[in-house]
């Protein structure tokens, strides 16, 4: 009985010292995997600060080229951009625990990836086109830039010209930033040329055409000197050429002929080009809105003629900038327009969000084994 006592005992001990046994290999084993998690969550922790950092980048500069490895404390994060078509560029970020650098395989390590997409959104900007043109000329260039989007108000920045009708991208930027990249200037940085084709000026045209019909207050030889030749309507020139309107009393111009600002001539308000042609030279400076409509022109050289507020085109017409001629987009003086003369399709334009959209899609997410490739570049990540 002792016998068999004993032996019940000994095998007991024995199962006792195997369970004691393997439960303290599963201790051991947890504590080894929540020690990988915990180097894993750092990991992701990086991932995720570069991932938005990289993000926050394309979005003020979608063609930004980063190639970036940096150590932090308890690990390294790579962060890089590459185009992918288009106006499409991928950012990816991996966050790696431990110090051994970007080019550990080995370290926990944690990737996301996404896509960064411009969407056109110029509907207004210093220099905005609705229709086909028959041709633009910028050949100037000084020591600024020909057209500038940047608010001289200091409010809200917007595109430097804006198309709703235009060739290619890279056409299109030739056309105006061929001499410079800085010629032209905006939201979107050096050569700020965007293509929308939701551009639709039509409704401010005809605002504008009723209020020069109703409410001119100069007639076209108030404002034009030197012009040659008779207008549209058969309209000689007089001798003109000085100031009209003023910031207190806004003035409207309908200019149906030949018109030439030079010297200091030049005015504050609306100058509405029915057709024909507006001429700029010496120091002229008109504060508001030139808006060409039909087969109209408009022209600025010899000197540094300038706008401060907005010129756009409707319905084709010509465009030709040289010497140190400028447009600056300024936010005050067109909403002073809109709010003098109840203009609505002008609030509308200037109240659109301002600068091109880049929206994230194809988000992709997670851990990356040893020799795996990180998220966004064909294995591994969860979408998201």
């Amino acid at each position: 009985m002792g016998k068999y006592i004993l032996l019940i005992t000994l095998s007991a001990s024995a199962a006792l010292s195997m369970y004691a046994g393997q439960f303290q290999s599963a201790q051991v084993d947890a504590r080894s995997e929540l020690a990988e998690r915990q180097k894993l969550i750092i990991a992701r922790q990086m991932a995720r600060s570069a991932y938005a950092s990289g993000v926050s980048e394309v979005k003020r500069q979608l063609n930004v080229s980063l190639n970036q490895c940096e150590q932090l404390e308890g690990g390294t994060f790579e962060l890089t951009t590459r185009p992918l078509s288009g106006d499409t560029v991928q950012v990816r970020a991996v966050g790696r625990y431990g110090g051994d650098g970007c080019s550990c395989t080995e370290c926990p390590q944690y990737a996301i990836s996404g896509e960064a997409t411009l969407e056109p959104n110029g509907s207004f900007s210093a220099l905005t086109f609705d229709g086909s043109l028959a041709s633009a000329n910028l050949s100037g260039g000084g020591k600024g830039p020909v057209i500038s989007g940047n608010d001289a108000a200091g409010k809200q920045d917007r595109n430097g010209v804006s198309l709703s009708e235009s060739g290619d991208r890279a056409t299109m930027r030739n056309e105006f930033c061929g001499r410079s990249g800085s010629d032209v200037q905006g939201i979107g940085g050096d050569c700020d040329v965007v293509h929308d084709p939701g551009i639709d000026l039509k409704p401010l045209d005809a605002e504008l055409s009723d209020l020069v019909q109703n409410e001119a207050t100069h007639q076209e030889s108030d404002l034009c000197g030197g012009g040659k030749g008779r207008g549209r309507k058969g309209k000689r020139k007089g001798p003109g050429g000085g100031q009209v309107g003023s910031s207190e009393s806004l003035a409207v111009v309908n200019v149906e002929g030949d018109c030439s600002l030079s010297g200091n001539s030049g005015g504050t308000g609306i100058i509405y080009v029915d057709g024909g042609s507006l001429t700029m030279t010496g120091n002229s400076e008109w504060k508001g809105m030139v808006f060409v409509t039909g087969e109209g022109s408009f022209k600025a050289s010899k000197g540094t003629p300038n706008i401060s507020g907005s010129v756009a085109f409707y319905d084709g017409g010509s465009l030709d900038m040289r010497g140190t001629a400028s447009i600056q987009y300024n936010s005050d003086r067109m909403r002073r327009l809109r709010e003098e003369f109840g203009i609505d399709a002008l609030k509308e334009l200037i109240d659109s969000p301002a600068g091109d959209a880049v929206r994230m899609t194809n988000r992709s997410q997670g851990a990356v084994g040893p020799g795996e490739a990180p998220a966004g570049q064909g294995r591994g990540g969860a979408q998201n």
